[in-house]
């Protein structure tokens, strides 16, 4: 939980915020100083959670707060940049300082994602009242509070804030969104599947990744970054390469990369996930976009030209060769036409076809390659696993968007 008086004891905020521990453990860490009777930084160094090199960041971060030369936000922001790119805390302020638009708003009592919230039942209002007054101690985001509060978990909280944007955008009414959101908490399924399920959800063929997603799926971005960032650019309003460089989670040379390899992925020079690929490099390496993305090219050579949708079902292990042969052309293109001829000899489930269905998806729309298509579905298959699970297992960031393109 949040701390009232942010300033009283910002050092849980800044470990949790800048995705250093998780919840848990920062628990375990103070429960064993409280009963140690030693701070909460001896703690976590005696349970060996955090690195000195770490803990010494967070500790500047936290002074920077204590003595009111920075905000917890802007303390959380300069802190992660600090780590991100090996830099000290008053170098990272600088930076923050520089690129951060001055664009702070009032945070009213209530914003279309809370209104949203409110109206599905998934906060009460003495959770949102709650939010506001710890979202003006502290300068943080009312969404991302409420996680940390643990009043909406991250998967509610993703849901919401995906709804919000289809409203906006006009793609969903309100009462549309609550009516998917209901399912989303009953089932724990993203808040696609549901829409896809109302009839409610479709995504055009050949959308190009968008900058978010690819930093995601490159590693840069916990699911609590993507968060504040999302709400961020819903009440705000702001573009998301912005959102990023304010909030301390890329340089500016990281982000020009990620513009890049966007347009590569756009114009088919390269698939969404070989982008994701590349940039790990550039950043890991210090390489030019254009070097990382040369010494992809061996890999982009081994994709098979055509990869199929009975390709899929058979590499996977759903059905034999020869006994799909029996019931369509394995040279079909449609997976759908696959998928129907397969279901009716019974040797899948319904729900098996539809996370094949999925995954197929990922791979006409260039988020997976052929290899991973197949391991993320024999995973799934043989583990009884949804393909959010399994994709999660193998340690994959896709879009739930791009799963729900089926042809």
């Amino acid at each position: 939980m949040l701390e009232k008086q942010a300033t009283a004891d910002a050092l849980p905020t800044l470990l949790i915020g800048a995705s250093i521990i998780s919840q848990q453990k920062l628990e375990e860490a103070m429960n064993t100083a409280k009963s140690l009777n030693v701070p909460l930084a001896r703690a976590l160094t005696m349970l060996n959670m955090v690195g000195e090199s770490t803990l010494k960041l967070v500790q500047d971060a936290e002074q920077l707060v204590v003595s009111k030369e920075a905000t917890v936000d802007l303390a959380l922001k300069a802190l992660r940049l600090a780590r991100q790119n090996n830099m000290n805390m008053e170098d990272a302020i600088g930076v923050i300082t520089s690129v951060h638009k001055k664009t702070q708003t009032v945070q009213s009592i209530t914003n279309p994602l809370t209104e949203l919230l409110l109206k599905a039942e998934l906060i009460t209002n003495e959770q949102l009242g709650r939010s506001i007054i710890q979202a003006k101690d502290t300068g943080m985001q009312m969404g991302r509070i409420m996680v940390l509060n643990r009043d909406l978990s991250g998967w509610m909280m993703n849901a919401a804030l995906t709804a919000q944007l289809l409203v906006r955008d006009g793609k969903v009414t309100k009462d549309q969104a609550v009516q998917a959101l209901l399912i989303v908490a009953r089932r724990r399924v993203s808040i696609e599947q549901a829409l896809f399920e109302l009839g409610l959800f479709s995504e055009k063929s050949g959308q190009t990744v968008r900058i978010g997603e690819l930093v995601l799926m490159a590693g840069f971005l916990s699911e609590g970054d993507m968060l504040e960032c999302l709400e961020i650019e819903l009440i705000k309003e702001k573009q998301f390469g912005q959102i990023l460089l304010e909030q301390g989670l890329v340089t500016h040379d990281l982000l020009e990369a990620a513009i890049v390899l966007q347009d590569m992925v756009s114009n088919g020079t390269l698939k969404a996930f070989q982008a994701a690929d590349a940039l790990k490099q550039v950043k890991a390496r210090s390489i030019s976009v254009y070097q990382a993305v040369a010494e992809l090219y061996p890999a982009t050579q081994a994709e098979p030209k055509e990869f199929l949708p009975a390709k899929l079902l058979t590499d996977a292990g759903l059905i034999s060769a020869p006994d799909l042969e029996k019931v369509i052309d394995p040279t079909e293109k449609s997976s759908i036409k696959v998928g129907k001829k397969v279901l009716s000899t019974g040797a899948i489930s319904e729900a098996v076809l539809y996370t094949a269905l999925r995954t197929y998806s990922l791979y006409k729309q260039g988020f997976l390659s052929a290899e991973q298509s197949v391991n993320a579905l024999k995973k799934s298959r043989n583990e009884n696993l949804t393909l959010d699970e399994a994709l999660s297992k193998l340690g994959w960031i896709v879009p739930a968007r791009m799963q729900w393109i089926w042809s």
